[in-house]
């Protein structure tokens, strides 16, 4: 019997023969060890700051509201502690252990407030929703502030965040009679 030149035909003969035990055993031994230290390594995941309650937007975040969870992979935009969270408010209302990320949080300005307005359509009060912009008209027809963002809903009153300097005319307003909002 002659070995064939070629690689396909020594291959085969190769493998007619079988692997030797001791090849066998090390192999098996070199599995085993690799299960047991996948078993032992420590996961410690992507930390992430998730919310320990429910929050309502607009309040700003303090040490008791946050906490760091590890997630199973990483989320794009979330924070690995909560440093740069604290004393900034959310955008909208967040439930308990969702994670919060940089579109969660308004931007940190100081030339922003929110303010809850009464609306005095209880039919255009449903419709608002969270995130919609809106004008504020007073009963007299003036408008006391245009662009602001809805924060929150929660029946006839609605939370908006607007310039400080709109803000207060809105609030003063407010105390008097409802306002009217208009979609835009």
């Amino acid at each position: 019997m002659t070995l064939s030149p070629t690689f396909p035909d020594r291959f085969r003969s190769l493998l007619r023969r079988g692997v030797p035990v001791a090849w066998r055993r090390f192999l098996a031994l070199g599995l085993a060890l690799t299960a047991v230290s996948t078993f032992f390594w420590p996961d410690v995941g992507h930390p992430a700051v998730v919310a320990t309650r429910d929050l309502p937007a607009g309040v700003p975040l303090g040490p008791s509201d946050v906490r760091v969870t590890p997630l199973s992979s990483p989320l794009p935009g979330s924070f690995p502690s909560p440093e740069p969270v604290l004393g900034r408010a959310l955008a909208a209302p967040t439930r308990a252990g969702v994670p919060l990320t940089d579109f969660a949080l308004s931007p940190p300005s100081p030339d922003l407030a929110s303010v809850a307005v009464r609306v005095a359509d209880q039919e255009l009060a449903s419709v608002v929703r969270v995130d919609n912009r809106v004008d504020v008209v007073s009963a007299t027809g003036e408008v006391l502030a245009s662009d602001a963002f809805v924060r929150e809903t929660r029946g006839q009153v609605v939370v908006l965040t607007l310039p400080r300097r709109n803000a207060t005319r809105v609030a003063a307003a407010s105390l008097d009679h409802a306002l009217a909002v208009t979609l835009r």
